[in-house]
């Protein structure tokens, strides 16, 4: 499925999104709506003929430009910093467009916040979002996964619903509940369930583990990355952590040798965080010396007598001294 994220076409009229960074919800011969999974875009668009387009972006960067040629162009309109709508007009033949913050190549420091497992506090989705719109300079939410509970229809439209609260995108791979019953629904509403980009010079890999694995074919990719990485800062996060840090609840991958060889490949690729969820809780450890974090408290059932509730981390890389300066947690429940 991953493959045809970021393809369609109406009749002679044609879109691909580079590396499937967004899933495209619908296509006509005069509008295309998207859904961003990262902050940059790169589209190729192809026509037969000139014509005028409306591209609708849901889950964009909130200084998002549109980039055609040598020409720069704001937003047509706004209805939301996360919902960005552009009219243009396009030459017969292939178009390369890029949709980005003027920022996003300029290596220097910034934050994102992390998160994972709201699953089925969705209806409080909302306080949770409104204090990390309350942080000042977060440039995105990255999700470890387990947005909802079963993946049901409704789950997702009240999702929708709770993030265009978030004055930022919600950028996420899947946990294992939106495995539960229709996984093709998450690739129809937001595309891939494994994303690699590049933000300010720090690279992002966040993949898919829902199964308490990786799927075979995400490994070539993945070893791209982490060469591709190698020499800059570079964040990897998925839904299940390796090993289980306590021990005792069988919390990690199926397999202790998949997980092992995993963490040695990220440990010669040389990452330098890694982001886990699915225990509905906070913890702080390493792995193969490799920084670590699980962060699942978006509002799933708290683990029990830990206090924790829910919360999510601050992340505030600095490509310029290629380090993480800190990592912070915030409270939505105090």
């Amino acid at each position: 499925m991953d493959g045809d994220v970021g393809k369609a076409s109406f009749e002679t009229f044609e879109i691909e999104v580079v590396d499937g960074l967004a899933a495209v919800q619908n296509m006509t011969g005069e509008r295309i709506t998207l859904w961003a999974q990262a902050p940059s875009l790169q589209l190729s668009l192809a026509s037969e003929g000139p014509r005028d387009v409306t591209l609708e972006i849901f889950n964009c960067m909130p200084a998002a430009q549109l980039q055609i040629g040598t020409e720069s162009q704001s937003p047509t309109s706004q209805p939301r910093p996360t919902h960005c709508i552009f009219d243009v007009a396009l030459a017969a033949g292939e178009s390369q467009i890029a949709i980005a913050p003027p920022d996003w190549e300029i290596e220097e420091d910034f934050r994102f916040a992390d998160m994972g497992d709201i699953q089925t506090a969705m209806d409080r989705a909302d306080e949770v979002f409104a204090a990390i719109s309350s942080e000042p300079d977060i440039r995105f939410v990255m999700s470890t996964g387990d947005v909802v509970e079963s993946g049901t229809f409704e789950e997702y439209e009240l999702f929708l619903e709770q993030v265009e609260l978030l004055d930022i995108p919600f950028f996420s791979t899947v946990g294992n509940h939106e495995l539960s019953i229709d996984a093709a629904r998450w690739h129809d509403l937001f595309g891939l369930f494994s994303t690699h980009f590049r933000f300010k010079g720090v690279d992002f890999s966040y993949v898919d583990s829902g199964n308490a694995s990786l799927d075979p074919s995400l490994q070539r990719r993945l070893a791209q990355w982490l060469e591709d990485g190698k020499d800059r800062i570079h964040i990897f996060g998925t839904h299940y952590p390796l090993f289980d840090p306590v021990g005792v609840r069988n919390a990690g991958f199926r397999s202790r040798s998949e997980a092992s060889k995993l963490l040695v490949q990220l440990a010669r690729g040389q990452v330098d965080l890694t982001l886990y969820g699915h225990v509905h809780s906070l913890y702080e450890f390493e792995n193969a010396g490799i920084p670590a974090f699980i962060s699942g408290g978006g509002g799933a059932l708290p683990e029990r007598f830990d206090g924790i509730d829910r919360h999510f981390l601050i992340v505030h890389p600095d490509p310029v001294e290629n380090r993480i300066r800190s990592i912070e947690t915030r409270r939505v429940d105090d």
